[in-house]
């Protein structure tokens, strides 16, 4: 076999490994590995690609989970958990409502994680950020455990809605009330949010998605008394 016929056997066969781990990355369930240097791709269980890891919510801040105990089994949710089954949409009242469910819950079980069966919540806010946060740790709203007053005294910090920027968390013979304190949402929060749809100009969207963002960061390095008054 002369020189030239080897090296185009080889480029064949480098060709065929090629189509080879081509295929087999698309077809063999595509999970990343580092340093290899032909495929990058090695099998799972299931069909199909994986997707990478999805972009966190909060950036570089720790995200410590809160605990609940479900049908006697510990359940733990980090806020990304929740960030990921709510979206971008009300980032800063999720998180928020994510810290103060961690302090009510604390008061509430202190000895040990809450059943999320037990527990029930009176919101003041109709927001969905808030809704999805109790949703996703309590389960309330499944479970026909959530309610909504918009008359609750406490923590009527918006001057253009008419509503509470607090909740109420029992659990038996317990209640513990989360009342946001002032200073904690900027003015800014609540002019962008009484803008009237008609009023937004073209910077109005990324200027709100990047200030609920800077507040989500905020609320999540904080302990949640420095955010709630609980009592």
């Amino acid at each position: 076999m002369g020189r030239e016929e080897r090296q185009h056997r080889s480029h064949e066969w480098m060709y065929s490994r090629d189509r080879k781990s081509e295929t087999f990355s698309r077809c063999a369930g595509a999970i990343p590995v580092a340093n290899n240097s032909h495929s990058q791709y090695c099998c799972s269980s299931d069909w199909g690609a994986v997707p990478p890891p999805p972009r966190k919510a909060t950036p570089n801040v720790p995200d410590t989970p809160l605990q609940v105990t479900s049908d006697g089994e510990g359940v733990t949710i980090p806020f990304d958990a929740v960030a990921a089954y709510h979206g971008h949409a009300a980032l800063a009242m999720l998180a928020l409502t994510f810290q103060g469910l961690r302090g009510a819950l604390a008061l509430l079980s202190p000895d040990r994680p809450a059943p999320r069966s037990d527990l029930s919540v009176l919101c003041g806010h109709p927001g969905p950020g808030v809704r999805d946060a109790i949703e996703f740790v309590t389960r309330a709203v499944t479970r026909g455990a959530y309610q909504v007053d918009l008359t609750l005294p406490e923590a009527r910090l918006n001057p253009y809605l008419d509503i509470s920027y607090s909740f109420r968390v029992t659990l038996g013979e317990r209640m513990v009330c989360a009342a946001l304190r002032p200073g904690v949402l900027p003015p800014r929060f609540f002019e962008l949010v009484g803008t009237p749809p008609d009023r937004r100009g073209p910077g109005f969207a990324a200027e709100f998605a990047a200030l609920k963002r800077s507040i989500a960061v905020d609320a999540l390095r904080e302990a949640p008394d420095a955010l709630y008054d609980l009592r």
